[in-house]
């Protein structure tokens, strides 16, 4: 019975891949001809079937963010990080990342929470990829535009931590949310609070990819599929 599970499996897959390719080519068309918002529409709905094509989300995040849905586009953005992590080309999440902190800071003072969980994900970022220097000037931006809008600051000990600790996954991916779901929300770390285990400072649906093995052939594929065009 196994292999015919995994014939059916693959076959799936094949359709559902042929499909989002319609629905981009499709959206691409709508774009270009000025209907755009009909495009995001084809877009998201083509992104959350395959969450693990990163520049599908990419594509997606950008358009949301040139229709001023910075709701949208940060959700998109910040699984295109997730997704360019998993396929091991973690280097290019740093901008899809480091746009949504930005949008999430235009966004203040409703987006203080999703801020807090975005620079702790872009902090961690940096830290695997040891830019030390960027994950300080993270958290110091950061806590500047919280203090501006009267918000508890991130706490100096979060960003000690994740200096000071190995780098490691300690929640799942949010690419393993269901489509369209919106990343969790956490409560500000305020400066007063007691020291949190390391688990504690790395938020659900952090952008990071798997701590130990290598990235599949599956992931590296999907990286490529729906690429820059």
């Amino acid at each position: 019975d196994t292999p015919h599970v995994t014939d059916d499996a693959a076959r799936q897959r094949r359709q559902l891949e042929a499909q989002v390719e319609r629905w981009t080519a499709e959206a691409k068309k709508l774009a270009e001809g000025g209907k755009e918002a009909a495009a995001l529409d084809l877009y998201r709905r083509a992104a959350d079937e395959l969450p693990g094509a990163p520049w599908l989300q990419h594509r997606t995040a950008e358009l949301a963010r040139k229709l001023k849905k910075n709701d949208a586009a940060i959700i998109y953005f910040r699984k295109a990080a997730t997704a360019f992590q998993i396929a091991d080309f973690s280097k290019r999440a740093v901008a899809p990342l480091r746009t949504a902190w930005s949008l999430a800071i235009d966004g203040l003072p409703g987006t203080s929470k999703l801020l807090i969980e975005l620079a702790v994900e872009l902090m961690q970022l940096h830290r695997r990829l040891g830019f030390a220097a960027d994950a300080t000037v993270t958290f110091e931006r950061t806590n500047a535009a919280l203090r501006m809008r009267g918000f508890s600051e991130i706490a100096p000990h979060v960003l000690e931590t994740l200096q000071r600790e190995p780098a490691r996954l300690s929640t799942p991916p949010h690419s393993s949310l269901p489509p369209g779901s919106p990343p969790s929300s956490r409560p500000p770390l305020s400066s007063g609070s007691s020291n949190p285990p390391a688990s504690n400072v790395m938020p659900r649906g952090s952008g990071s990819p798997p701590a130990d093995g290598a990235p599949s052939s599956r992931s590296r594929a999907l990286a490529r599929l729906f690429g820059r065009r």
